[in-house]
């Protein structure tokens, strides 16, 4: 099936690693230009080199407003448009050294993780919008996690049921721009720069397929949610984890 993102411009946040570079392979392969956001600039042009094709690195942190608009600015000047914007920048909630319980959570960290994962997609969502108006519309796809349909950790439920929260109002108020926002929450995934630990692994693998999900896969679904033929998911949550077992979705 041809998805219709050819000659397409994606801008992908938390592109250098993990699930938002699989997200990149996967769009270039549908013929999109994708741009890499990220903060570590080495990283960046490690990823670039690796994913070859039509690839622009830009060097921003999320948390920074200007820093973002710059960002947004700078792809739209190299390409000369926006019309995919995959938001992926955030650390995997298994890097926090705190605990998870009341008396363990860490209040910084909460700030420092929502301000990172929600309220930076917002500021990424933010600026591309006039860019994704002018193209005549878009797609906005936001990385989140299981953690917000599970207990065991306030930082991973918090952060993560923002990020639904802030797609569903902007997928109310953009609609009609043909701007459609989604939602998807993998589980545990196994990526080129997570490393699991023989608990992580054993957690991955306790879903209705039996086995580990790979980023590629979740690459493949933020695909398909970038493209045109997903606009009647607009402000749908899809879940990616393989299938929790015992589990029903309403």
């Amino acid at each position: 099936m041809d998805v219709g993102l050819d000659g397409q411009v994606a801008l992908v946040t938390g592109g250098s690693r993990g699930i938002g570079k699989a997200c990149a392979r996967a769009l270039l392969a549908e013929g999109a230009s994708v741009a890499l956001l990220a903060r570590d600039a080495e990283a960046l042009a490690a990823a670039a080199a690796e994913l070859g094709g039509d690839v622009l690195t830009v060097v921003a942190d999320t948390t920074d407003a200007a820093q973002v608009d710059a960002a947004v600015a700078e792809v739209v000047a190299r390409f000369g448009r926006l019309d995919v914007v995959v938001n992926a920048a955030a650390q995997p909630a298994s890097n926090s050294t705190k605990g998870t319980g009341v008396a363990g959570t860490d209040e910084a960290e909460v700030i420092e993780q929502v301000d990172t994962k929600a309220l930076g997609y917002l500021r990424v969502a933010r600026a591309a919008v006039p860019h994704l108006r002018a193209a005549g519309g878009g797609r906005i796809v936001n990385i989140s996690g299981m953690n917000a349909r599970a207990t065991g950790s306030i930082m991973g439920s918090v952060r993560n049921i923002a990020v639904v929260a802030i797609a569903k109002n902007l997928a109310d108020e953009l609609g009609r721009d043909n701007i459609a926002v989604t939602v998807v929450h993998p589980g545990l995934t196994r990526t080129d720069s997570r490393e699991f630990t023989p608990a992580m692994q054993a957690g991955s693998e306790a879903n209705a397929l039996g086995r580990t999900v790979d980023a590629s896969e979740i690459g493949d679904i933020v695909t398909f949610l970038a493209s045109p033929r997903a606009v009647a998911l607009n402000g749908a949550v899809l879940t990616a984890d393989g299938g929790r077992v015992g589990s029903i979705w309403t």
